[in-house]
């Protein structure tokens, strides 16, 4: 079944009222042509969070916080570390975790991503990738997937946004379909993970590293 725009704003009508900050971001990326992951996707990244106990978090492109705001909404005393490479958007994001009551759980990180999570020597609980369609190609793609993996402790959860890419997947032409494509096999032939594509905006990508 196709879920219709009806169906969508349904959906989202039954989510609790988001808080200021959330809603002016969401009126922001609108305007502005920002993408975000929206207030359904957030929801459920906000509970996959908090069913796994959730305290430390890793993301792979921080754009303006909105999505970092919902992934630590589902922690207790949470930290998040947060890649983006645009200074502005850097910047913008820390305005953003400020108003919302989280400047000290919220590292922005002005570095490369794949290379700021290399070089990190910690373990995290959740590890969201928010760059699938900003990879140059699928070897990027594989290297930021195992890069990640590296750095989830057993239990974690892997997850990455764009699983679907517009639904170009099963015959990718373009490189964020390749990327995704690339992406979702190594999730399903990861001896290490167990996980499927949430059928949410754009597809959602959840896999839960084996104990």
């Amino acid at each position: 079944m196709q879920v219709t725009d009806e169906l969508e704003a349904y959906m989202v009508a039954l989510l609790p009222k988001r808080d200021r900050v959330l809603a002016r971001l969401e009126k922001e990326a609108e305007a502005e042509g920002i993408p975000i992951v929206g207030p359904l996707e957030g929801a459920f990244l906000r509970l996959l969070v908090s069913l796994v106990g959730a305290r430390q978090i890793l993301e792979l492109g921080t754009a303006t916080g909105y999505s970092g705001i919902w992934l630590l909404g589902g922690t207790v005393g949470g930290h998040l570390t947060t890649f983006e490479t645009d200074p502005e958007r850097a910047a913008r994001a820390r305005v953003n975790f400020a108003e919302a009551q989280l400047q000290q759980a919220a590292n922005v990180v002005e570095q490369d991503a794949i290379h700021g999570v290399e070089a990190l020597d910690a373990r995290f609980d959740v590890c969201f990738i928010d760059l699938i369609n900003s990879f140059g190609s699928e070897d990027v793609t594989e290297r930021a997937f195992q890069a990640c993996l590296a750095k989830l402790r057993p239990g974690g959860l892997l997850l990455a946004d764009n699983a679907l890419r517009q639904g170009e997947v099963p015959q990718p032409a373009s490189q964020q379909a390749r990327n995704a494509a690339r992406y979702n096999q190594l999730v399903a032939t990861s001896a290490r993970l167990e996980g499927l594509v949430v059928a949410i905006r754009d597809g959602l990508s959840v896999a839960r590293v084996k104990d």
